[in-house]
């Protein structure tokens, strides 16, 4: 094969008609020219370019590209922060939740303890099952702020009562669905994961099995109504749960305690039920113990209260209630030890200084009953 110069034309093989019938040299800056554009053509996006075509394929809802382009645009500045938390969010939005994970790993790295992550990486390790990395993350999340935002308070705030339902904190998981109750929000799934908190089962609500779920949405109904404060609706609810299911545990004590910050007396007699229909539930004798000491009922707590630590001798519910009830009938040096060890694992217990202040006010030591008030008053704010 000859070798034809550039600068020479090529002819050889094209039809006559087809010749050019002037033949000129091509100048040579000409030809640099078209090599440079060609070899720039071909440079790969700096990390600018590929930051702005993500942000315009999310905003365009094109989620697959900007995925890509944002895992493009971290492979060449992975300390970009915006770039993590967006590739998470696109990941969670397509139910990748382990990328997704991975994401909010590098974020969480580059700006320790920031709230939407934990709260987004919370949500997907529930996902997962990883629910106790789950409950820490929401946890902290929510004690961060990440469900004052109106838009996210709702997935956050159910996710987290579940997880804390499974994890046997039931008092705090019905805090959590409060905040649907006062929002006047109830479907099937909240009404059966309260249902859950308040009979103490520690279950996800999508782990109940078909044939309990009438039982737990129906406790639930009830609670909600109580919640949202309409007391003579759950009260009607609650009665014809007891009718139709009248050996079932946990739901006398169910309705106790949501009645219990409303009216001591009512709860009692709640409590009383639960601890007759299922004696060997020490918290249900507990409460009921702490109940009766609370309305003034020492005489009557004393026995349930010492029922509770002959079984469990540490739970504190019992020792505050018997404590604050030797107190009141007479045996002050049995119940100034049981107060002060419970000051010692917890030294703001409102209920413990209560009792201390009564105790050494009617002994007559006036600086000591002095301190114990003004330690009442600063717990109680």
């Amino acid at each position: 094969m000859s070798f034809v110069p550039i600068s020479e034309p090529v002819t050889r093989g094209i039809p006559n008609s087809e010749k050019p019938r002037h033949s000129r040299r091509v100048p040579i800056a000409v030809v640099i020219l078209l090599l440079a554009s060609s070899t720039f053509a071909q440079q790969p996006p700096t990390f600018d370019d590929l930051a702005q075509q993500a942000a315009t394929a999310r905003d365009r809802g094109n989620l697959p590209q900007a995925i890509a382009l944002y895992n493009q645009a971290e492979q060449l500045k992975p300390d970009w922060a915006e770039g993590w938390f967006y590739l998470g969010l696109l990941q969670y939005s397509t139910n990748a939740y382990q990328p997704a994970i991975d994401a909010f790993n590098h974020l969480l790295q580059l700006q320790h303890g920031a709230p939407p992550a934990l709260a987004l990486r919370g949500l997907c390790e529930f996902e997962t099952e990883a629910y106790d990395a789950a409950l820490r993350d929401l946890e902290e999340a929510v004690k961060e702020g990440a469900a004052n935002e109106p838009h996210n308070e709702q997935i956050i705030r159910y996710h987290l009562a579940q997880l804390l339902t499974r994890a046997s904190r039931f008092q705090d998981a019905q805090e959590q669905y409060t905040f649907f109750a006062a929002a006047h929000l109830d479907d099937a799934d909240l009404q059966v994961g309260l249902g859950l908190a308040g009979l103490r089962v520690p279950l996800l609500s999508k782990d109940v099995p078909p044939a309990d779920q009438p039982l737990y949405q129906a406790a639930g109904t009830a609670g909600f109504s109580l919640l949202a404060g309409d007391t003579q609706e759950a009260d009607t609810q609650f009665r014809q749960l007891f009718t139709r299911f009248p050996t079932t545990k946990g739901l006398h004590f169910f309705y106790g305690f949501l009645l219990f910050p409303h009216s001591s007396e009512l709860a009692i007699d709640q409590f009383r039920a639960e601890a007759a229909l299922a004696p060997e539930n020490v918290e249900a004798h507990a409460m009921l113990a702490f109940t009766l000491m609370i309305a003034g009922r020492y005489a009557e707590a004393e026995p349930e209260a010492q029922h509770v630590l002959a079984v469990t001798p540490d739970m504190e519910l019992a020792q505050l209630a018997l404590g604050r009830s030797l107190a009141e009938t007479g045996d002050i040096q049995h119940a100034t030890d049981l107060l002060n060890a419970i000051l010692k694992r917890d030294p703001d217990n409102l209920e413990a200084h209560m009792g201390l202040a009564t105790i050494y006010a009617r002994t007559g030591n006036r600086e000591e009953a002095y301190r114990e008030h003004q330690l009442c008053r600063s717990l109680a704010k």
